[in-house]
């Protein structure tokens, strides 16, 4: 076991933005409008303009202080993953005032990015390691769509907003991370706006093969086959994408979890950590039972978590 999850909470925007909505808002055609509810599975999203970053988060942290008193002055560290790489000014970090609000003024706080969407699985070992046993830590994934080219990946989704706190420890028997793994292709690792520099359609083109060969490797690493998981639980990219890659992987029809693709959109790196707290609350994971969250940032990057579950001890 490499870590241990003991709670997460998740807090959304207050406001919901249809699809319809959503179309008008980034000025889209009516067209791709019934593409992304047909074809994509996408039908409504947390979005609220009028919220700052720092009243998303504020619920999230709150949610594990209440059920987590004695953290208050004991948290050793906050990571803040977001997929954009400055979300405020440079002397005024919302994360902070809140961290320091909720925790007191001992708790480190930092910030990971660079892995896009997939930065919340990938920070979950990388901040593990800075744990001795008996410490805490919250990875933090939350984000806002502030403008239309933070909201909409062109011909494959459309982002919701979502707060998600991580408390991880490094023993414990909760939601046990067995393994985890990262992959990138680097030839995906420059995007400065000017179309001339790549064939924008290349990574669609290489998508499939990159996140089945991650998978592959993923399971490889972890010493099991796919009949071992009971869910792959990821990212809520868009329905038809994962579900071309559970065809080409001959996955059975249920193991790929896509129900909160409809309700959330793709709320950047939260994605998998949502739809695992929707399957326990629905009691849909049995004692032992394992789990792979896998999630994909743009340049590129993918990102798994081997979980296995341990229901009993599961509390929040």
């Amino acid at each position: 076991m490499l870590l241990n999850i003991v709670d997460i909470e998740v807090a959304f925007a207050p406001k919901i933005q249809t699809i319809a909505q959503a179309v008008e808002q980034l000025g889209l055609s009516k067209i791709d409008g019934k593409m992304f509810e047909r074809f994509y599975g996408l039908k409504q999203f947390p979005h609220d303009d009028d919220q700052p970053l720092a009243a998303l988060i504020a619920p999230a942290l709150s949610g594990i202080v209440d059920r987590h008193p004695d953290l208050v002055g004991r948290l050793k560290l906050c990571v803040h993953c977001h997929t954009i790489p400055t979300i405020s000014p440079f002397n005024d970090s919302p994360l902070a005032g809140l961290v320091n609000h909720f925790f007191g003024p001992t708790t480190e706080c930092a910030s990971y990015t660079m892995s896009h969407c997939a930065t919340g699985l990938v920070a979950l070992e990388q901040t593990a390691t800075l744990l001795e046993e008996g410490e805490s830590a919250i990875v933090l994934i939350a984000e806002k769509a502030f403008h239309q080219w933070v909201q909409l990946i062109p011909a494959t989704t459309i982002m919701g907003e979502a707060a998600c706190a991580v408390l991880i420890t490094r023993t414990g028997r909760q939601l046990n991370v067995l393994q985890t793994t990262t992959t990138r292709d680097g030839r995906f690792s420059i995007n400065s706006g000017h179309r001339q520099e790549h064939d924008p359609t290349l990574f669609q083109q290489c998508y499939f093969d990159f996140v089945q060969h991650h998978i592959t490797t993923s399971l490889t690493k972890s010493g099991m086959d796919m009949s071992a998981i009971k869910y792959l639980v990821p990212h809520n990219v868009n329905r038809s994408s994962w579900k071309e890659i559970g065809k080409n992987m001959m996955f059975p029809a249920d193991l790929v979890f896509l129900d909160n693709v409809p309700r959330y959109g793709h709320c950047f790196g939260a994605d998998p950590f949502i739809n695992l707290m929707r399957l326990i609350a629905e009691g849909r994971l049995a004692e032992g039972d394992k789990v792979m969250l896998i999630s994909v940032g743009l340049g590129a990057t993918a990102s798994s978590a081997v979980i296995e579950c341990h229901l009993q001890h599961w509390k929040p």
